[in-house]
């Protein structure tokens, strides 16, 4: 179960544009706060705290089949 939860993480996180894509990853994955990745990306904090958003978003959606199952394995 926990392999086919990561799979549709993976294919989640593949279908989000690039931009957003690796600002979410940059903060959920490597652990780097909003203003590293500002600076990093040179973007302003408030652009990478909206595509953190969006990622959110739409992370919710693509997996909201699977939040059940998640909340369980937690």
């Amino acid at each position: 179960i926990n392999e086919e939860l990561f799979s549709h993480y993976v294919k989640a996180l593949d279908r989000l544009p690039e931009k957003c894509r690796e600002i979410f990853i940059l903060s959920r994955v490597e652990g780097l706060k909003y203003s590293e990745i500002a600076e990093k990306l040179h973007l302003s904090i408030s652009t990478v705290d909206n595509q953190i958003g969006i990622a959110l978003k739409k992370l919710r959606v693509q997996l909201k089949d699977f939040l059940p199952l998640l909340m369980f394995l937690l």
